[in-house]
């Protein structure tokens, strides 16, 4: 909960990857939001799970990212993962 009001809030800093490791940690092999409240999950848009990836890093630290219930999405969050050398 807490990675997921860090990213949210677009607000709390200019920069969100100064604060993410620090908050959240730096271990994000696999990130999946099949392990976030289904109902919650429903409600994410494109711009929320954008957030969370530029948060954590996403392009140099996910190896899978598993986007299960997330039905309110069209795909354009996943822009911060281009490039990835790692996403399996």
């Amino acid at each position: 909960k807490a990675l997921f009001a860090i990213a949210l809030d677009a607000d709390s800093a200019a920069l969100p990857n100064e604060r993410s490791s620090t908050i959240v940690g730096n271990e994000w092999d696999i990130l999946d939001f099949e392990e976030f409240e289904e109902e919650a999950a429903k409600k994410l848009t494109d711009s929320d799970i954008e957030r969370v990836l530029l948060c954590i890093d996403a392009v140099d630290s996910v190896k899978r990212l598993k986007l299960a219930n997330c039905t309110n999405i069209t795909g354009t969050c996943l822009e911060p993962l281009r490039g990835s050398f790692i996403i399996e």
